[in-house]
C-alpha cells in the first residue's frame, strides 16, 4: 500500500509543478533565489552521483582484481 502511494505522489509531482509553472508566477526577487537553490542542489546531486561512480568503479575495479588473481 505504501508503494502505491509513493508511486501516486510521484506520478502527480510534475502535473503540479506544470500547474504551479502556468499560474503561479513568482516575483522576480524570489525567482532569483529559488534559481540560485535549484543551481545549487543540482552541483550538490551531481557531486553525490559522482561519488556514487567512484564508489561503484572501486568496488567492480577489487572485485575484477579478486576475481583476476583467484585464476
Amino acid at each position: 500500500m505504501l508503494l502505491k502511494i509513493i508511486a501516486f505522489i510521484a506520478a502527480a509531482i510534475p502535473l503540479v509543478l506544470f500547474v504551479r509553472a502556468m499560474f503561479f508566477r513568482r516575483p522576480t526577487r524570489i525567482g532569483e533565489g529559488v534559481r540560485e537553490f535549484k543551481r545549487q542542489v543540482d552541483i550538490a546531486v551531481w557531486i553525490f552521483l559522482g561519488l556514487v561512480g567512484c564508489v561503484v568503479a572501486f568496488a567492480a575495479g577489487k572485485l575484477l582484481w579478486t576475481w583476476w588473481t583467484a585464476l
